[in-house]
This record gives C-alpha cells, sequence and structure tokens, in this order.
C-alpha cells in the first residue's frame, strides 16, 4: 500500500490516509514531546506500510532498524544501515566520493570546519581555513589514486609533505601545489586562498585544521569514510531502506551526518534531472529528532520542489521552539509553510500549543440560554414567568489548553487546504499485529556488503586514474622534448654567431685539428689488439662472479587506457540544472 497513515479516524474507525499524489505535497511536520508515541504511531507505522518507495529513516536509537529491518528484506527491498553511533557495524560512506567540481568541496569544507567553530565567528581565519581544506579535498580527488581519497589521505599528505616555510618562505605542501598546471582546481583554490596569508598566519591556520580534522585519525572513523558502500543515486534507481542511526546526546559527528543528507539531497535531485525532473523511484524521508541532522542553508527550497521529483519529507520534532532554535524564525516559518500536513501528537510546552490553537482558527457554537422573572401587581403576590432562548458566539475550536492535555491516545491533524481534524493515534501494534516480531533484526550484528555497482565504479576510476597519469607523463614528456629542442636550437644559433667572428685563419686551423683528432681516432682503433676468444665454459663461471645487472624498469604502463581526457572531463558528471546547492549561504 502507498501512501501516508496519518490517523484513524474517530467515528468511522477507517485509516486516514495521504496519497502520494496529493497536493500541494506530501511533506509532513510532526511535532511531539517525550511519550507521544511518535516511533510507534507515525514512523515504524508508515515504514511497515510502504511497499513501493525506497525509504530514508532516521533512527535516534536503533529501534526502527531491529523491529522493521528483517520485514522491508521479505518486502523486497535493500537494506542499508548508517550508524553514526557504532561505526563498525555500519556501512561506509566516504564524503570525497561525490565531490566533483569546486562547489562540492567546498559544501564538504564548510560543514567540516563549521562544526569546529562553535562559536560561530567567520573572521579571516575561518575563511583561510575552509579555503586550505578545499584545496586538499580537491588535490585529493585529482591527484591521489582512488584508495587515498579520503580524510585519511589528506592528513597523509599533510604529514608526508612539511606545510612549514623554510628559509627562502616556500615549504614541501607549496611544491606540490605549485607543480601543477595553472588551471588546476587545486592549485587555484590553493593559490587564491590560503597562499594568499602571511607566513606567520600560515601556520597558524595549518594547526587549527590540522586541530579541526584531528577526529578522522581515529581508526573506526578513518575506515568508516574509506569507502562508499552504496551510492546515494541507488536510493532513487531501486527500492532501498536506509536506516541512518544517529547519536541523541552527542553531536560529535552532526557535521559528518549534515554532509551525507545534504550529498544525498543533491544526488537525487542530479538523478531526476537524468529522467526528466522525475525519479525512478519515489523515495520517502522521516527524519526523527530532525534538528540533530545540523542546519541546511536552502532545506525550504528542497522542500518546495521535491513533491515534482516523487520524494516526501517527514519532519519529526518535539517542539516548535527547536526548529526556531535551529533556523530562526523566518526560515522555520518558511519550512512550516512547505509542509502541508502538520501533525500534533502532544505539546511539549506553550509555543507549540498557542501555533496549533492559531492555525486550528475558530469556530461558531450555539449558547442555550434561559431566564426567570417574577412579576408583582396589586391583586396578587405576583408570579413567575421563563424563558428561552439561543445565542451563537465565536471561540478557538481547541484552546493552547485543551491542546496540551489531549488524550495519549488522540492527534490534532492540519491541512493546508482542508478542514483540521481530531484523530486516533495509528499505532503499529495495532494495525499490523505481530508483524515486528517476523524478521527481527540486531544493529550489533549488522555487517556491511558494498554493492555490485559500487566495486564496478571503483574499477572504473582506477582505469581512469591510470589513463590520467599516462596523460601527465606522455605531456611531461612532450614539454622535456620541446624544451631540449628549444635550447639546441638556440644553442646552434649561439654557435653559428660566434663562428661569423673567426677570422679566416682560425676557421683553417679548427679544421685542421679536427681532421687531425679524426687520423689519431682510426690509428688507434687499428692498432687495438684482438681480444681472445673465451670458451662458453668460462664465460659461464666468469659470470657467476659478477654481480647481477638491474634492468631499467620501463615507463610504467597501465591497462585498458581511455582517451586522453581533462580534469574536468573524465570526473565531470551530469549536472542537474534545477539542483540544489546546500553550500552554505555565505559562499
Amino acid at each position: 500500500m502507498t501512501g501516508t497513515i496519518l490517523g484513524i479516524e474517530k467515528e468511522a474507525h477507517k485509516v486516514l490516509i495521504q496519497p502520494t499524489e496529493s497536493k500541494p505535497n506530501r511533506n509532513i511536520m510532526v511535532f511531539g514531546g517525550p511519550g507521544s508515541y511518535k516511533t510507534q504511531s507515525v514512523v515504524i507505522t508508515n515504514v511497515l506500510n510502504e511497499t513501493e518507495h525506497s525509504q530514508v529513516i532516521t533512527d535516534p536509537k536503533g529501534e526502527v532498524y531491529e523491529l522493521t529491518g528483517g520485514v522491508k528484506e521479505m518486502q523486497g527491498y535493500e537494506v542499508h544501515v548508517l550508524n553514526f553511533m557504532d561505526m563498525t557495524n555500519s556501512d561506509r560512506h566516504n564524503p570525497i566520493d561525490y565531490v566533483n567540481k569546486d562547489i562540492e568541496a567546498s559544501t564538504v569544507a564548510t560543514k567540516i570546519v563549521d562544526s569546529a567553530n562553535k562559536d560561530g565567528k567567520r573572521d579571516v581565519w575561518y575563511y583561510s581555513q575552509r579555503a586550505l581544506l578545499k584545496a586538499l579535498i580537491l588535490y585529493s580527488r585529482y591527484e591521489f589514486e582512488p584508495k587515498d581519497r579520503t580524510m585519511t589521505g589528506i592528513l597523509d599528505f599533510l604529514q608526508e609533505f612539511d606545510p612549514a616555510n623554510n628559509e627562502k618562505g616556500d615549504s614541501e605542501l607549496d611544491k606540490q601545489f605549485m607543480q601543477l598546471d595553472r588551471r588546476h582546481p587545486a592549485r587555484r583554490s590553493y593559490e587564491l586562498g590560503f597562499k594568499k596569508s602571511q607566513g606567520e598566519m600560515q601556520g597558524s591556520i595549518i594547526m587549527s585544521l590540522l586541530t579541526t580534522i584531528s577526529d578522522f585519525v581515529d581508526e573506526e572513523v578513518s575506515q568508516f569514510t574509506s569507502f562508499s558502500d552504496f551510492h546515494l543515486q541507488d536510493i532513487g534507481r531501486k527500492k532501498i531502506a536506509l536506516y541512518v542511526i544517529i547519536p541523541v546526546m552527542d553531536n560529535s559527528w552532526e557535521s559528518l551526518i549534515n554532509i551525507f543528507f545534504s550529498q544525498l539531497f543533491n544526488e537525487l535531485y542530479k538523478l531526476g534531472a537524468k529522467h526528466g525532473a522525475k525519479l525512478p523511484i519515489n523515495v520517502d524521508f522521516w527524519l526523527d529528532e530532525f534538528v540533530n541532522l545540523g542546519k541546511f542553508p536552502t532545506f525550504e527550497e528542497f522542500l518546495a520542489t521535491c513533491r515534482g521529483y516523487g520524494i516526501g519529507v517527514g519532519i519529526i520534532l518535539q517542539s516548535l521552539t527547536q526548529l526556531y532554535d535551529k533556523y530562526k524564525r523566518e526560515k522555520a516559518e518558511s519550512i512550516l509553510g512547505n509542509c502541508s500536513v502538520k501533525i500534533c501528537l502532544n505539546s511539549a510546552n506553550m509555543t507549540t500549543a498557542e501555533y496549533f490553537e492559531k492555525m486550528l482558527g475558530k469556530t461558531t457554537v450555539r449558547i442555550d440560554t434561559q431566564s426567570k422573572s417574577k412579576q408583582h401587581n396589586s391583586k396578587d403576590s405576583g408570579g413567575t414567568s421563563t424563558s428561552e432562548g439561543e445565542q451563537y458566539s465565536q471561540r478557538q475550536l481547541m484552546t493552547a489548553d485543551e491542546i496540551m492535555t489531549l488524550p495519549e491516545d488522540e492527534s490534532v491533524i492540519v491541512f493546508s487546504n482542508k478542514h483540521p481534524l481530531r484523530v486516533k493515534k495509528a499505532f503499529q501494534f495495532k494495525l499490523f499485529k505481530g508483524a515486528t516480531l517476523l524478521n527481527p533484526k540486531s544493529q550489533a550484528n549488522y555487517s556491511p556488503t558494498p554493492s555490485v555497482e559500487q566495486l564496478e565504479r571503483y574499477k572504473e576510476r582506477i582505469t581512469e586514474y591510470h589513463a590520467y597519469r599516462l596523460k601527465q607523463q606522455e605531456e611531461t614528456k612532450q614539454a622535456e622534448d620541446t624544451a631540449f629542442q628549444a635550447q639546441a636550437q638556440a644553442d646552434k644559433k649561439e654557435a653559428s654567431k660566434a663562428n661569423e667572428t673567426l677570422t679566416d685563419e682560425q676557421k683553417a686551423y679548427l679544421k685542421k685539428r679536427e681532421a687531425l683528432l679524426a687520423d689519431m681516432q682510426e690509428q688507434e682503433q687499428e692498432q687495438a689488439p684482438e681480444l681472445p676468444k673465451e670458451s662458453p665454459l668460462e664465460v659461464a663461471e666468469e659470470d657467476t662472479t659478477k654481480e647481477p645487472e638491474i634492468a631499467e624498469q620501463s615507463d610504467l604502463m597501465f591497462e585498458n587506457e581511455t582517451e586522453n581526457r581533462s580534469y574536468s572531463d573524465y570526473y565531470a558528471t551530469e549536472d542537474s540544472p534545477t539542483a540544489i546547492n546546500f553550500e552554505s549561504e555565505d559562499e
């Protein structure tokens, strides 16, 4: 069954489903504090229900994977786990695999540097550090062997080539960048960024950067970022259930998590651009603990355009204040506006309750009235009369207090183009009784397996790298030959000029000397004694006493040579004209 389960109608007892093709979009914002059954009535319910779309689920405790991973396998899904809590029991993800141009290198560099910039100060130190990391990422992408295109490979590179300046103001790191072609993207980034800083400042920038990326030295992290076991675009090509297990109380890897989702959004848009702005397979996101994913600078634009690509996003938060704190009020309101459905499971604070009170609006209510009157006159002691009536007035459909005291099995739904509803929660253990017991999984026992497609892509990169190196060798040899010929021509011209200045007597002397030298060489060859012929045995015995000769190795030749291409030719990927850049706003 496709579509999003929103709840159970209270009177009809029917499941309320939002169709896949619903308008204006199928983005959902869910608010629910602790104990509101977010996981049991929203996430797991919809993960079990969906059988056609790929699904990406943030899983703070790993609970969703353990309960539904086996079921998704039974439904024909390819299941993957990215575990940022325990990277040893996880698929791997290498951010540099998705760097194919300057702007993508900037995105990765910005996210990593931002993670260490806790105070948010954007000064010359920040920008210089980011520029250096960007240059290093580009250098690794073009110049390193495929196996070394990792953050660990970059650290090894810095360790091998001393960034410290010598007496002449140069460094081994400078030499590596400056020997590149002037148009090389890595050299341009290096020269126009980090290289512009002063000598003493450069040392401080390098120390700051080494501190920023020092976490990648950890063996567990190094292994986690050494390869990509599946390609992000594959999520839009075939049925994949991806569980992203994230730590709740630890934000150490918020930058790495943010890089992953930024790259995933972009790769899905690139894939969609190849298929008429539509993914081959629809993708559903269930982003529980959304604020723990870091900040996406253009997330509201993504929400506004993702429906056309076949993408639906479910954002789950504890309160509205979390969204305001992360994105500030203006952007938060824009994100809310791009969600056609808003659900309140319960209200964690008054700000959230008051927001839903306002969104629910007012209703007209009838108020029955009754009045009594007593009359007095001279004939008797008087009497009483009763009159009844009704009045109509407006009141809030639900007040903030009523929203905060919702029964634990009820929720409130606000639609962008329909009347609001008060419904029962769609508990998975009632709708899909026993489903989570069919094939339970353990996150501790998860073992990753690289996909066949990724192994083939890796092989292609090796072939491309060899072709690139061969082209460089040929270009270097050609340049050396050209320089040698130019020097020979120059020497010839110089000799010709010198010969023109000689007198006839000097020319005759030189000619005579050359003739005498030639006669002496001929005589020496004629008078040379003839060497005795040695028997094969003697030669063999003599050879055993000699040092073995080392054969000169020819230049390394590579199999599967491809046609010569430039940096951009052989690394470029199809860029989506509509792809959203998740680069930082100040880029």
